[in-house]
């Protein structure tokens, strides 16, 4: 008695589903191979469907795929993927910040209400610090069209250390944290 076979493909290429379907003609060699062998294990099921999928919803498969095609042979090897929720090891973190800079000041004087000794200094603070709304730790712009503008960076850290952050956030959602 025989049974019924049934196959679903999914793929993240719309060239390869179209000229599965027909829709498209294969030109170049290889993929006429390709496509011609297709043919032939289609015959092989009683129903034979292929499905486009998005590549960002493709992303795991697509990556186990590139790491099968970097072995040479990959026939003999077995390949093991082990997720890992958390770190083996603890991260080691080191502050970005330390010591004072231009926002200390500022601060200080918001936070305990500590001003310089020099008269004008004192006096040039006040004014400054008007500009700065101190949530926390944060120190925040004022504005008009928002609420704040965002917190005050050293100014000489300022795109090194969003670089740095950046940098360590995308590392993270590539290993899957």
């Amino acid at each position: 008695m025989r049974q019924e076979l049934d196959t679903i493909s999914h793929t993240d290429s719309q060239l390869i589903v179209k000229q599965v379907e027909g829709t498209y003609e294969a030109k170049e060699e290889n993929m006429i191979q390709y496509l011609q062998q297709i043919k032939e294990l289609k015959t092989s099921f009683d129903h034979f469907q292929i499905i486009q999928i998005p590549r960002e919803e493709n992303i795991k498969a697509d990556c186990l795929s590139k790491l099968a095609s970097a072995l040479e042979d990959c026939r003999t090897r077995h390949i093991t993927i082990q997720y890992l929720p958390k770190a083996r090891a603890p991260l080691a973190i080191q502050p970005i910040t330390s010591g004072e800079d231009w926002r200390t000041p500022i601060i200080r004087w918001l936070e305990e209400g500590h001003l310089p000794d020099n008269r004008w200094e004192a006096i040039r603070l006040k004014a400054r610090a008007t500009c700065f709304l101190l949530q926390g730790r944060t120190l925040y712009k004022r504005s008009y069209t928002h609420p704040y503008s965002g917190a005050c960076p050293k100014k000489k850290e300022s795109t090194s250390s969003k670089k740095y952050i950046a940098d360590v956030v995308e590392h993270m959602q590539a290993q899957g944290s």
